[in-house]
């Protein structure tokens, strides 16, 4: 997953240790065209002398007040000389983890975009100080989009671990702009509990579902489908590790979903900037796309899903090691 170094000449943000203070625009926000609502986390970093821990624990330096920045959403077509629409963000406050820095409610904005994203446009987002017009950070991206596929397992091949590496082939035909991939299988099970003490007999039925990450795949953005393997001893270890009760019997349900998690090349090189896999180094290297601060505006898709079938008998390799991890089946 080793990335060019050439990718981020055009992102380096360099500011001098040596600096007074100054006010750096920390920007976040990732598109994604499923989701009903787009947040955008804005906060400033500093460069100051003295006690840092007086800046990161203090609210006012850590966040822009109400009302003294204007963040706004531009979405431009591709020969288009001003946008075509401009999406204008409110200011919200939401809680925030206990921590080192200031951990009370922190501002968000927020803009309803559900049904409004195109997927054949440019979006630019602007963070502007009021007090002066001035535009003090930008970022651009454009969305992933296509039509995802998967090619196995399908309907026709359900999910199973076979093989003597007893594993399960995932394969997936790839997005626009899409860098990064990942896919999840969501193994689903329900508590099954009978009430014999009741006239006439009843049942509680509660159904649950755990979410299996797979491997990360990046794309060279020239090949025709991605794969991966899921190994089975990971399958069940992540299953058995999150059942809720093991004393409670359960059933087996004859289906997962597979999503196909994919984002766009700006968050996968900071997501590897932030969390370097392997290598000689691991030293984190900086990353941005944000135009006069630091952070990331990007893209990904995380909702789209494929309902693939699994073995029902008992005596196929799937049902009978799940029966045996002893956790209810």
């Amino acid at each position: 997953m080793t990335l060019v170094a050439v990718l981020f000449a055009s992102c380096e943000v360099e500011f001098s240790p040596n600096d007074s203070w100054r006010e750096i625009p920390v920007v976040y926000c990732i598109l994604d065209q499923d989701e009903d609502t787009t947040f955008v986390r804005l906060q400033r970093c500093f460069l100051a002398e003295g006690d840092q821990r007086a800046y990161f624990t203090n609210r006012d330096s850590l966040y822009y007040s109400q009302g003294a920045v204007k963040v706004q959403m531009e979405e431009w077509k591709t020969d288009g000389s001003a946008p075509s629409k401009v999406y204008d963000f409110d200011y919200m406050e939401a809680g925030k983890d206990d921590g080192d820095f200031y951990s009370d409610n922190a501002p968000l904005y927020v803009c309803r975009t559900a049904g409004q994203l195109d997927s054949s446009c440019l979006y630019r987002l602007r963070v502007v100080r009021n007090a002066t017009g001035e535009t003090i950070a930008t970022g651009e991206t454009r969305l992933v989009s296509g039509q995802q596929g998967l090619i196995h397992p399908n309907n026709a091949q359900s999910f199973q671990f076979s093989g003597n590496t007893k594993d399960c082939l995932i394969e997936w035909s790839l997005m626009e702009q899409a860098r990064q991939y990942q896919p999840i299988v969501r193994f689903h099970y329900r508590d099954f509990v009978v009430h014999y003490d009741h006239t006439p007999v009843d049942t509680t039925i509660t159904y649950h579902h755990i979410d299996i990450p797979g491997n990360n795949v990046k794309s060279s953005m020239n090949e025709s489908s991605l794969s991966t393997r899921m190994d089975m001893n990971y399958f069940l270890s992540t299953v058995r590790n999150n059942i809720k009760d093991v004393a409670v019997p359960k059933n087996i349900i004859d289906t997962v979903d597979i999503f196909i998690v994919s984002c766009t090349e700006p968050l996968a090189a900071y997501l590897y900037a932030n969390h370097p896999a392997g290598g000689i180094s691991q030293e984190p290297f900086e990353y941005t796309n944000i135009d006069g601060g630091l952070g990331v505006f990007a893209a990904r898709r995380r909702h789209i899903s494929f309902k693939i079938s699994t073995p029902n008998s008992s005596v196929s390799l799937y049902v009978r090691a799940l029966k045996e991890l002893g956790v209810g089946f």
